[in-house]
């Protein structure tokens, strides 16, 4: 019994120290396997690079209404601050001594809105004539090229021109008599006696009435609301007018979008050595719903830089040498395979894999678990992923072959 037990006792000993001597000896044949605990799949993502500013919301314009004391003398206000007005909304009155002369003067520029209507009216009609010659002339004759095909070119781009033409004057007519409708509103508004009424030409609220009617005598701020703060000269470069942005505050929920429309070209103040310059900026916002009080302080995120569907792996995850990058994939021959790639946009911990991998392969997470490339790996065994049916399918020979495998490895 002892002899059988020395036996056993010598065989095991001869068995680690022929291991452990193949496992440490460098040049040995032995393979290294790195055991990895932690790894990942590859997926798209969607990296978004932005720039942080602060703003404050305040009207998109601001409308002043102005008074001439040598031509009239003032009655009374007929709005008072904060008042919402619309368009023709009456803001003040007033008395003049020469009345008749006020109510020529409005004649005579309606008069002459109205010429300029009529001379509108016979262009767009003379334009419309001459479309239909044009589009004659094409039905019934079309020049033919040298390669004896119809080549009607020349004649879709004077029917494109004259069209363009008509619209254009269309819309200066629509003008001229919403002009027009103005100047009736302020010829109406005389009553017959010696007053007359001065009526917004915007619709919005009124923010201030100067009472000591020093001008601007009532200015009148819009309803549409943009968000106005300043860039850094370091942020410049960053920056251009037309760039995505979202504005947040404890104001209203969630985010909303809008776009950089306008940037300085000069500081806010006067430039300091001492002082690093600031730019106005100015957002326009795309408000559905959303109520957006004047005055509110939001973030403001600039989006300067953005990656759909990109392979994202986390920065931790790459071994960076001395030129160039690399990660370790896990290929399907059971190696560690290293991988060269070229990184793209880097957003807080994860980067852009621009070339080197593909979604969907697996890649270890800490690089510092791989002993060596290109070996075998093997990962900890998961009982609660092993299911009965599993057993069942592999033979006994086969079990017993994995089970040995993972022992020695």
């Amino acid at each position: 019994m002892k002899k059988q037990n020395a036996i056993l006792l010598s065989a095991g000993i001869l068995f680690v120290s022929g291991n452990l001597y193949l496992a440490l000896k460098d040049d040995g044949k032995a393979v290294r396997s790195s055991y990895i605990n932690s790894w990942g799949k590859i997926g798209k993502e969607t990296l978004t690079e932005t720039l942080h500013a602060e703003g404050v919301v305040t009207p998109d314009e601001e409308h002043h209404v102005y008074y001439d004391p040598n031509s009239s003398e003032f009655k009374s206000f007929l709005v008072k601050e904060g008042d919402e007005v619309d368009e023709g909304t009456p803001l003040f009155e007033y008395s003049s001594d020469n009345i008749d002369k006020e109510l020529a003067r409005l004649e005579a520029e309606k008069s002459q809105l109205e010429t300029e209507a009529t001379l509108l009216e016979e262009q767009i009609k003379q334009l419309s004539y001459l479309q239909t010659v044009s589009a004659s002339t094409t039905d019934n004759s079309l020049p033919v090229a040298g390669n004896g095909t119809a080549s009607d070119s020349s004649n879709d781009l004077m029917s494109v021109s004259i069209e363009k033409e008509i619209y254009d004057k269309e819309l200066e007519k629509s003008r001229v008599e919403a002009e027009i409708d103005k100047y009736d509103d302020q010829i109406d508004s005389y009553d017959g006696s010696d007053e007359l009424e001065i009526s917004s030409e915007v619709a919005g609220s009124v923010k201030k009435i100067n009472y000591e009617l020093n001008n601007p005598i009532v200015t009148i701020i819009s309803d549409t609301p943009k968000v106005e703060g300043t860039f850094s000269e370091r942020d410049l470069k960053n920056v251009q007018e037309g760039m995505e942005v979202y504005v947040k505050s404890d104001m209203f929920g969630g985010a909303i979008g809008g776009t950089l429309t306008k940037i300085a070209k000069h500081p806010e103040s006067d430039p300091s050595v001492r002082e690093e310059s600031q730019f106005p900026f100015e957002i326009e916002l795309e408000l559905e719903d959303e109520e957006v009080v004047h005055g509110t302080h939001v973030d403001v995120s600039v989006v300067t830089n953005q990656v759909v569907n990109a392979a994202v792996v986390p920065q931790q995850s790459i071994d960076k040498g001395k030129k160039n990058s690399y990660i370790y994939v896990l290929n399907e021959t059971g190696k560690v395979e290293k991988r060269k790639i070229k990184k793209g946009l880097e957003v807080g911990e994860k980067t852009e894999v621009k070339k080197g991998v593909k979604p969907g392969e697996l890649f270890v997470r800490k690089p510092e678990n791989v002993q060596k490339a290109d070996s075998p790996f093997f990962s900890k065994l998961k009982p609660g992923s092993l299911a009965k049916k599993t057993f069942k399918e592999e033979g006994k020979r086969s079990l017993f072959k994995q089970v040995m495998v993972g022992f020695f490895k």
